[in-house]
This record gives C-alpha cells, structure tokens and sequence, in this order.
C-alpha cells in the first residue's frame, strides 16, 4: 500500500473556485485528506489569516472530478455530493507550512500591489524633473520621459507582484510533484521515458516569448519564394513532351466504387453507441434507504447474539423483564452535547391496556465527537418497551457531513458486537474499502445479523449500482460505478429476492466500467417496480 504524501497550498479566489485560504492536502492510501487551515468562501484576492479554524475533511479517490492545470495554478474539483462546502479549488504558492505561507503571500502580495498602484507615477515625475537639460528639452520632452519611467517602473512591479502571488520555481517544484503523485494514486500514472534523448544534459531553456512580427515575416518570405520558384521553373524548365500527358480524372462514383470493395463487412458493421456517464456516491441498499439518523441507538442483549433486538424474559416466577445494553453512536462530523434518552417499559393486562409503565432516563452531559458511542446497562419489568432519543433528526450529507472514516474504523474496534456491526455499515455508506476489513475480523455471521453483513457486503464491492428508476417495457435503468483501479465487465444485472427463497430476476448485461467511473445502462429485468437491492455479476478475471 502507497504511502503518505502532504502538501501545503494557497487556494486563490479565481474564477470556478469555492474557496480561498490555505489549505494542507495530503494523499493518504485510502483517499484525499484536505486541511482547511485558515479558509473561507471565495472572496476577490488573498483573505487574511484566521477567517476559519482549522477543518479536516477526507474524500475517496473516487470523489476527485477533475485535475487541471491552469497557467501556474492547479486545478482541483471534488464530487459535491461526497465533499461539501467546498468543493473546487485553484491552487498555487505550494510550501510546507501553509498556515505561515497564507500570512506571507497575504503580506508579499499586498507590498507589491500598493507598489505597483503607487510606485510608477512618483518615480516617473521625479525622473523627469531631475533629468538635465541636455537630456531632454522641454515640458513635451519631460513629459515623454516620465511616462517611459512610469511604465518601465509598471511592468517591473508586476512581475513582482506575479512573483509574491505564485511562489517562484520552489512552489512550481512542489506543485508538479503532487499532481504526479495525485495522477499515481488515481491509476493514471504519467510515462517517465522521454520520446527522445536532449542533444546535451542541463535544465531545458523556457521558450522564448514570440515577437509579434514573426508570422508576418514568415508568410511573407514564404510567398517571396514560392513567386520566385514558379518563375525559375517557367522559365528553365523544359516542356513536357508529347506522350507525357496527364491521365484522366476519374469520376466521382468510380473513387467511391474502389473505396466500399475495399472495405470488409466487419467495417461496414455501425460502432456500438457510447453510454451516458454518471456517478454513484454509495450503492442503493435497504440499510439507508430511509435515511441515516444523526444519532444511531443500537440495542445488544444478553448474551450478545448480533442481531439488535432483544425480548423480555421471565426474571423471579412469572414476571417477564428486560435486561440488555443500549449504545448511541453519533453519525455526525460534528459533536454532539447533552444527549437523553427516555426509556419507558410496561406490560398489557387482560383487557390489553397498558399498565405498570415505568421510565429509565439515561443522559451524556459531556461531548460526544462523530463516530464515538456510548452505552449503557438497562433492566426493567414489562413486556413491552418504548425508546425516545432526545435527537431525532437524520443525517443530511448536503448539509452536514458524516463523521470521518478513520473514526468510523476505530468504532470496528469495539467491544460490542452491533456496534462494530454499525461501523462497518457506516464504512460502506462512505465507499472505504476498510469496511471489508472489519467484516472479516467479525468473523462468520450468527443467526439473526446474516442479512445485514450479506448487504454490507453487497454496498462495499467495487462495481456498484446506483439510482434505480423503472424504465419502458419493464427495463431497469441503473448507474453502475466502478471504484477500483481496473476496468470491470459486467456479465449480469440481478435482483436480491427480499424474502428467502424468492427467485430473483435476472438480466444479462455485457457493458464494460471505466476506472473511477460510471455508465448508466437500462437491463431487461421484467416485472414493475424497483428491487429493493440488486447486485452486479462481473466476468470472471
């Protein structure tokens, strides 16, 4: 696995950008981790240092829509559904310590601005006041030479200020070498054999800038001996003889005659029609299709069997109880303060009323940071029992992001069993591979949670599918995305029955997935509706 590679840069307020500030950009091996260390929405020019705190956000490589160089600037745009608020930057200035750098360039780029706004206009007055006389004679002449100054003096500045806004030939350096990492890890590695030698080892000289004069010379010293050569040839060549004479010009339907009997059958055959391009955030699966709560309360009984429900039991003769573990995760990137929880047991009497309802109040005063969990022991009488979270709202990707992965990770470490269950969930909702990982230390699946590590399964592979919607004539129209490094081909598309022992439908489909990619397809699947799950067969390697 690749290793770790960071960079700090200055994301300027340019045109298609989003946000502006100093940022850190690291390329760990399972994604982008973007530090915004001082940054705000776009604003024209440089903000001064400390408009943000400092703010971690980590995308998948899948998340990168766009790489692009722009003059010295490099251009970097993220998936607005996986990354928010910001999501296109235009970075430039690249250094080690971008919270310092921000200060500096801010600093440097404001000298040079009232410079150049300043500057030009004294120097050119003073130079023409102090110019002797045998220089220049009068005010035209005065006049002339101030403005020469001035503009001499404007030209200079400006290349001052391009210098201070862009960092010179270190951040060029270091800029060059992050997008060839960046091209690396996304499996489009640039070729590092030159198609030629250099006639002599050195740094390769810039270009040299094209004078406006040049191509009016060029076309006219082309036109001079091309005159010159058609009269050399009128004039000495010798005259074509008798029998050399030019052939007919065949016509038109003869050239397209010998053109179609050259052609093989093969050719003839129209090319098959490229399909439209889509993305997929996550696949479409039962375990979010009603949403992601902000605040997930998961129950585990005694002993843990997996499955996240527990039953009263009979405790002293005949009394039926509860006793069992309730654990709250917080799904959110942010944390979350003072959370409650009211847990109310009670019992039916013969006429089915509810009596003997009895409360248990749990409470965190505490924070509780995204992807953490905490757990409590209950026990109480009844055979039934209500649960009201004081937090009940769902997890809206647009406007508040999920918790990082990495937390999400360290939560597959837990003691309980449902909990590290729920992590590994929460790692397929965000499209991390790790979510195998923690699937495999879970170990083979007991009775009652098969069908929820099935699915996890199904949501973490690298061919997913994506945005189901009912086509004509019973087709299914479906996105499906490939997260790997290869191009996947798809043999089948095929619906997971909902009910054991259902027969699934099945619709052969041969599309083959780009890298980091997707393509959106319409399968023959027959029958109304959209499955509630379905899973894409690959051609065997």
């Amino acid at each position: 696995m690749a290793g770790a590679f960071s960079v700090g840069a200055l994301a300027l307020a340019a045109e298609g950008a989003n946000a502006v500030g100093a940022v850190r950009l690291s390329l760990l091996p399972d994604g982008l981790e973007i530090e915004l260390v001082r940054a705000a929405g776009f604003r024209a020019g440089f903000v001064p240092g400390g408009v943000a705190e400092s703010v971690e956000m980590r995308v998948p490589f899948t998340a990168i829509r766009g790489l692009v160089r722009r003059g010295r600037a490099l251009c970097l745009a993220l998936d607005p559904s996986v990354a928010a608020p910001y999501t296109r930057f235009t970075l430039a200035r690249f250094t080690y310590n971008p919270a310092e750098a921000l200060g500096r360039a801010y600093e440097a780029r404001r000298r040079a601005a009232l410079s150049v706004a300043l500057l030009p206009g004294p120097l050119g007055l003073v130079t023409a006041l102090a110019a002797p006389g045998s220089l220049v004679s009068g005010p035209l002449g005065r006049l002339s030479l101030g403005l020469v100054i001035a503009l001499v003096a404007w030209l200079l500045l400006r290349e001052a200020l391009r210098l201070a806004t862009w960092g010179g030939p270190d951040s060029d350096r270091q800029r060059d070498a992050f997008e060839v990492e960046l091209c690396r890890r996304l499996g489009f590695a640039p070729v590092t054999t030159a198609p030629f030698a250099p006639p002599e080892a050195g740094p390769i000289a810039a270009p040299a800038e094209a004078s406006p004069l040049r191509a009016p010379l060029l076309v006219g010293l082309v036109a001079v001996f091309a005159v010159a050569g058609v009269a050399f040839l009128q004039r000495y060549a010798p005259p074509p003889e008798a029998e050399e004479v030019e052939a007919p010009v065949p016509p038109l339907h003869a050239g397209l005659a010998s053109l179609v009997s050259d052609l093989t059958p093969s050719d003839l055959v129209p090319a098959a029609p490229r399909l439209p391009r889509c993305v997929c955030a996550r696949a479409h699966s039962p375990l979010w299709k009603d949403g992601i709560p902000l605040l997930e309360v998961l129950l585990a009984s005694r002993p843990e069997d997996g499955s996240g429900r527990v039953f009263p039991t009979l405790r002293g003769g005949d009394r039926a109880g509860y006793d069992f573990d309730l654990s709250v995760v917080n799904n959110g990137a942010e944390s979350l303060r003072e959370i409650k929880v009211v847990v109310t047991f009670a019992r039916r009497n013969a006429e089915g009323r509810r009596v003997g309802a009895k409360d248990r109040g749990l409470y965190w005063g505490s924070s509780l940071l995204g992807g953490r969990a905490v757990k409590w022991h209950l026990s109480g009488p009844g055979t039934e029992m209500r649960i009201e979270p004081s937090i009940t709202s769902m997890l809206d990707p647009e406007l508040q992001e999920p918790a990082s992965p990495d937390a999400f990770f360290e939560l597959g470490k837990a003691r309980q069993r449902i909990v590290r269950i729920h992590a590994a969930k929460m790692l397929a909702y965000l499209r991390d591979t790790r979510a195998n990982e923690v699937l495999t230390a879970l170990g083979a699946p007991s009775p009652g949670e098969e069908i929820v590590l099935a699915r996890i399964e199904r949501a973490s592979r690298p061919v997913i599918a994506c945005d189901l919607a009912p086509g004509p004539e019973g087709a299914l129209s479906a996105c499906l995305f490939n997260g790997s490094v290869t191009p996947q081909r798809t043999v089948a598309l095929r619906e997971v029955p909902a009910e054991e022992g259902a027969s699934p439908r099945r619709a052969p489909l041969a599309v083959e997935v780009p890298v980091h990619d997707g393509v959106r397809v319409s399968a023959p699947l027959g029958g109304t509706g959209v499955p509630a799950e379905v899973e894409v067969e690959l051609a065997s390697p």
